[in-house]
C-alpha cells in the first residue's frame, strides 16, 4: 500500500494546465460510502510537504487519499490564480477529469481543506456541491461579511509566513505555540523536510522535492489569500451548505483566529466544531495521529448530526452567481 513517502507522482492536464497529484492508499467501493479524501493544502505548501503522520494515519483508517498541487504551486504547471473562486474552479475541472478514471464508480470526494485550502473547499462546495460528500475544514475561517468582525493575524505573523524566502522555522513558530510546543513544531518540520517525501524525491523518475512556493507566483497567492476577506457572498451562503462538516481549530491560532473558525462552524447547519488544547494553526500536525483517527471517525459517520437540514441546494452556477 502506498504512503506519503512512496506514492507515485501523477499528472493530469486539464484545459492546458498540468496538475500534479498522488493517489495514496487503496481505493474502496463508492457504494461502501468511502469516497477518496481530497487534501487541499495550506498557504505556499505542496504535495511533498504533507505531514506523513497525518496522511498515513488516514490511509491506515481505510481511506484513499488524493493530494493535489494548485496551479502554479509545487509540481503543477500554470500560473497561480488570483482568487479563491478561480482556485475552486481548478479543483472542479481537475475532479471532473479525474473521477471517471478511478475504479469503483467514484462520483464525488470527501474534502479536507487546511487554511487557504479550507477557503477553497468552501467555495468548492458552494459551486459544485455534487462533487463533495463530506467536508473537514481545519484552521480556516469564512470569507468576509458585512457585519461580523474578523480576527486577523498580527502583522508580524503575516510577515513570517509571507516573506519572499520561505522560512520553515518561522512557519513552525506561527503554526505551533512555541512557548509550550516548540518540540512538536520542530518534529513536524523534520517530518516534512528530512522525513516523508525527502527520500523519494528526485529518484526513480520522481520529480525533485518541491518546497514552499517562492518567486513570481507568491504575490499572486497573497492576493488570493487576502482577497478572501473581501468576498461577502461565500459567507452569506454558508447556511446553504447541506453537507456533514467538521471544523477544527487550535485554541490559539495566530494565523486564522480561533473565533473565525468557530464563526464558520456556526454558519453551517450540520457542522461539528472541535478545538484542540495547547495548539494553534498547526493543530492537525501537532496531534497528527489522533487527528487522523478523528477524521476517519467523522467520515465514517460517527459524529453527531443536526436533526434536520434544509435539503438539496442548487449549485451557484445554476443560479447565475
Amino acid at each position: 500500500m502506498s504512503t506519503q513517502a512512496n506514492a507515485k507522482t501523477l499528472f493530469l492536464t486539464v484545459a492546458g494546465t498540468q496538475f500534479a497529484y498522488r493517489l495514496i492508499g487503496n481505493s474502496t467501493p463508492a457504494a461502501a460510502g468511502s469516497p477518496p479524501l481530497l487534501l487541499l493544502n495550506h498557504f505556499r505548501s505542496t504535495i511533498d510537504l504533507w505531514d506523513p503522520l497525518l496522511v498515513d494515519g488516514i490511509v491506515a483508517g481505510g481511506r484513499q487519499v488524493i493530494t493535489y498541487d494548485y496551479s502554479g504551486v509545487g509540481l503543477s504547471g500554470g500560473e497561480v490564480k488570483l482568487s479563491i473562486r478561480e482556485f475552486a474552479a481548478d479543483v472542479i475541472a481537475f475532479l471532473t477529469s479525474l473521477l471517471p478514471t478511478l475504479p469503483n464508480n467514484v462520483t464525488n470526494v470527501d474534502v479536507l481543506g487546511f487554511s487557504i485550502g479550507g477557503h477553497v473547499a468552501q467555495q468548492l462546495v458552494l459551486d459544485a456541491p455534487d462533487l463533495v460528500n463530506k467536508l473537514v475544514l481545519a484552521g480556516t475561517g469564512p470569507s468576509g461579511s458585512l457585519g461580523t468582525p474578523r480576527h486577523p493575524p498580527m502583522a508580524e505573523v503575516q510577515t513570517g509566513i509571507m516573506g519572499a524566502a520561505p522560512d520553515g522555522a518561522a512557519t513552525a513558530d506561527a503554526f505551533f505555540p512555541s512557548f509550550i510546543a516548540r518540540d512538536e513544531g520542530n518534529a513536524w518540520l523534520g517530518r516534512i523536510t528530512a522525513g516523508g517525501r525527502a527520500a523519494t524525491a528526485g529518484k526513480n523518475g520522481e520529480p525533485p522535492f518541491a518546497f514552499f512556493l517562492t518567486g513570481p507566483g507568491l504575490p499572486r497567492l497573497i492576493r488570493a489569500y487576502l482577497g478572501w476577506d473581501a468576498e461577502p457572498l461565500p459567507y452569506a451562503l454558508l447556511q446553504t451548505v447541506q453537507k456533514p462538516v467538521l471544523v477544527t481549530a487550535g485554541d490559539n491560532d495566530l494565523i486564522v483566529g480561533t473565533p473565525n473558525s468557530f464563526e464558520l462552524a456556526r454558519q453551517i447547519p450540520n457542522a461539528n466544531f472541535v478545538m484542540f488544547p495547547g495548539s494553534g494553526h498547526g493543530h492537525l500536525f501537532q496531534y497528527a495521529e489522533f487527528y487522523a483517527k478523528q477524521v476517519t471517525s467523522f467520515l465514517n459517520g460517527e459524529f453527531p448530526a443536526a436533526p434536520k437540514v434544509a435539503g438539496v441546494i442548487a449549485p451557484l452556477g445554476s443560479q447565475g452567481l
